[in-house]
């Protein structure tokens, strides 16, 4: 029997002189490798398979594209404009929608376009009206660019030619240790005031709440190994954080959202934002072959579950609106 001839899984290198060496992958838009320079040579910041054909099953979502809605959807339903759309149902143990279902655009294949100059490449698809059961022709564009030597710029642009409910992001996992150890030692500050705790189910309660006071606090720079070890109940259910975070509102935009940062190594990346928030996740399941909490990930989005709350800034994209959305990674070495 003849098996199917897969695509091919294409590699992009962005390199910008004594700075950054980013490396890229069509499948899933995929953000794949981030080499920072420092005085001891080159680190490798993200979490990761060894070998491009790994990525053809990227269980972890390691450094893809998210989407059409990032994080969970419960029940796998929502209602627009008087109509209930039901969705893929990719999360088994709880029956939501998943980061956009099996097929998401973690699954695509793009086409790209690369800059001779080797400072940018555009990955661009078509997410057909009822894909994993959202409405809509949805087109997509999402856009890696060396902003400077340490910076590297993501934009995604997409529009729609029906009402829709749209939620991208990235799902890089950094370790700015190196080596994959874990992350404990890593420390985080996040600019929000305002966090939402989760249901069992792992979607969020509805409930917007102050971090003041609380293990959601991270207004002041953190060490995680602080926090992780700590017995209360939102981390019990999440297994550590896995929390969405609002971002404090600012007058300029991209406004600075987060910032990770590894003793170890001396690195720091600063996250700059035009999201309303962002989902923080330390990596509580990853397991073999990669060491637990070998990663976290900053997914700067919208809010879990906001087509079924009313509460939570709108995810609805109208038909023919242009959808603009940017993230800026900033890094530094000793």
């Amino acid at each position: 029997m003849t098996m199917p001839e897969q695509n091919p899984i294409e590699s992009t290198r962005l390199a910008a002189p004594g700075g950054l060496e980013v490396k890229l992958l069509n499948l899933g838009a995929t953000l794949q490798s981030i080499k920072v320079p420092t005085a001891s040579g080159p680190v490798e910041v993200l979490q990761g398979y060894p070998g491009i054909e790994d990525y053809r099953d990227n269980r972890a979502y390691f450094g893809s594209t998210i989407g059409r809605y990032a994080g969970r959807i419960s029940g796998a339903r929502f209602k627009l404009n008087g109509k209930r759309y039901e969705l893929d149902r990719n999360d088994p143990e709880h029956g939501h929608c998943l980061h956009g279902g099996r097929g998401g655009l973690h699954s695509h294949f793009w086409s790209q376009t690369l800059d001779e100059g080797g400072q940018w490449v555009s990955y661009k698809t078509v997410s057909e009206d009822g894909d994993q059961g959202f409405p809509g022709r949805l087109e997509v564009e999402a856009r890696y660019s060396l902003a400077g030597p340490m910076s590297l710029q993501i934009d995604y642009r997409a529009r729609a030619d029906r009402d829709t409910v749209l939620n991208l992001t990235n799902h890089a996992y950094f370790n700015l240790n190196g080596d994959g150890s874990c992350i404990d030692n890593h420390e985080v500050w996040i600019n929000s005031d305002l966090y939402l705790p989760l249901k069992p189910d792992m979607t969020p309660t509805g409930d917007i709440r102050a971090v003041n006071g609380t293990i959601f606090d991270f207004r002041n720079k953190v060490c995680l190994a602080d926090r992780l070890g700590r017995k209360k109940r939102q981390l019990r259910l999440a297994g550590g954080y896995d929390h969405f975070f609002l971002l404090n509102k600012a007058m300029k935009y991209p406004a600075i959202a987060a910032t990770v940062s590894s003793p170890k190594t001396g690195i720091r990346v600063k996250f700059y934002s035009t999201r309303p928030g962002v989902q923080f996740y330390t990596g509580n399941h990853l397991a073999a072959p990669f060491n637990h909490r070998s990663g976290l990930c900053m997914e700067f989005q919208n809010a879990p579950n906001a087509p079924n709350v009313d509460g939570f800034p709108s995810p609805v994209l109208e038909a023919g609106q242009d959808y603009h959305r940017e993230l800026i990674l900033e890094f530094e070495a000793a």
